[in-house]
């Protein structure tokens, strides 16, 4: 049958926090966490691109916040062989979007994404470095702690040097990311770690810091091959950062993400902040420079790699730092990236020449199209 119905389903900011107080969290630390859910406080100045989009291509669409979802998949019985279902948000600790999949494939709904076991993987960023390295990525050492506990080591660890760097395991959209994240030595690097594991009862990664550029690689399959639709954007560090364009911290991504393009414009996620800086990005395919190319060709073939192990498909994102050689190091991936931000914004309109409601009119046919072939079973 063919696709008639889409159903998107969002987590909310206010839910989360919700969720996440009644669990032991201060009120304070759970609107922190609850910060990564910014593209669906965003998603209403999208609905109705989105959804213009889709009924111009004959798809009924309606978008359901994440907890009424088990309410309305009954209403939806009947339809279901013509239906697919997108959730807007991913995660399986502190979030409960990549659920979605899985209990998709019970119910005999399509879905439009990664499948589960994406899903559920890559919030774990160290379990998702050690599958890279499996895939033959260039990672950085990496030391996995609780507090101040080693877990687990990837990497030639017993020989690396600082500086360090020091970040959440789980949490995504630079949470618990801080100007002083950035260790002189590993005694400083575990007291970070510590923080982090009181602040947010989250692992931390250590792992040597890495001088460079941000490179963000973002897809959505409209139709083509995969090499031919990434989009490999390097983010311009920005000495209005809170590091002084070193590395994104909580603090800048609160604002960046509310920014709807490469021109800063506010959505409703940062509308009540006050902007780090406008964005700016280059789109390293089109510059001519042999940095750019070297790291251009390093990300194609990392990329692919790593989003064949991990089953990726239909959208995704991943980012890696560039050396001033063009080097280029993986870190962690999203089945789930942030469409509604500045990046992802830019990358449609510049590689696809389509708004989001465009691309997913195109992207969502084509997921239904192989919903129910053999490997699908």
């Amino acid at each position: 049958m063919d696709l008639s119905n889409v159903l998107i389903v969002h987590e909310t900011e206010a839910s989360a926090r919700l969720r996440l107080v009644e669990h032991g969290y201060s009120p304070e630390i759970a609107a922190e966490i609850a910060v990564y859910l910014g593209q669906s406080t965003d998603l209403p100045d999208f609905v109705d691109d989105i959804a213009s989009a889709l009924r111009a291509d004959n798809l009924a669409v309606e978008f359901v916040e994440l907890d009424r979802l088990l309410d309305r998949l009954p209403d939806y019985s009947a339809l279901k062989a013509r239906t697919i279902i997108w959730s807007v948000t991913d995660g399986i600790r502190y979030y409960r979007g990549s659920t979605v999949s899985a209990l998709s494939r019970l119910s005999g709904f399509a879905c439009f994404g990664a499948p589960a076991r994406a899903q559920h993987l890559c919030q774990d960023k160290f379990a998702t470095l050690a599958l890279a390295a499996a895939a033959g990525l260039r990672l950085a050492p990496t030391l996995l702690l609780e507090g101040t506990d080693e877990v687990a080591a990837l990497g030639d660890w017993l020989h690396a040097k600082g500086p360090f760097f020091v970040k959440p395991n789980t949490l995504g959209a630079k949470i618990g990311i801080f100007a002083d994240s950035r260790c002189a030595d590993l005694a400083q690097a575990r007291q970070c770690a510590q923080r982090l594991w009181t602040r947010y009862r989250d692992r931390s990664l250590i792992q040597t810091y890495v001088e460079g550029d941000d490179v963000r690689v973002s897809f959505m399959d409209t139709g083509g091959s995969l090499a031919d639709q990434l989009g490999i954007d390097q983010l311009i560090g920005n000495a209005g950062s809170e590091s002084g364009g070193a590395f994104m911290t909580m603090k800048d991504n609160e604002t960046l993400s509310g920014a709807r393009d490469t021109h800063g414009r506010r959505g409703a996620f940062g509308a009540g902040r006050e902007a780090a800086f406008v964005p700016r990005m280059i789109d390293l395919r089109t510059a001519g420079d042999a940095r750019s190319r070297a790291a251009v060709a390093e990300i194609l073939g990392m990329t692919g790699r790593m989003a064949r192990l991990a089953g990726l498909r239909d959208y995704f994102s991943m980012d890696f730092r560039i050396a001033g050689d063009g080097t280029a190091t993986f870190f962690e991936f999203e089945v789930c990236p942030a469409v509604t931000i500045y990046d992802f914004q830019a990358y449609l309109q510049m590689l696809h020449g389509l708004s989001l409601g465009g691309a997913l009119a195109r992207a969502l046919r084509i997921s239904f199209g192989r919903s129910h072939s053999i490997n699908e079973a």
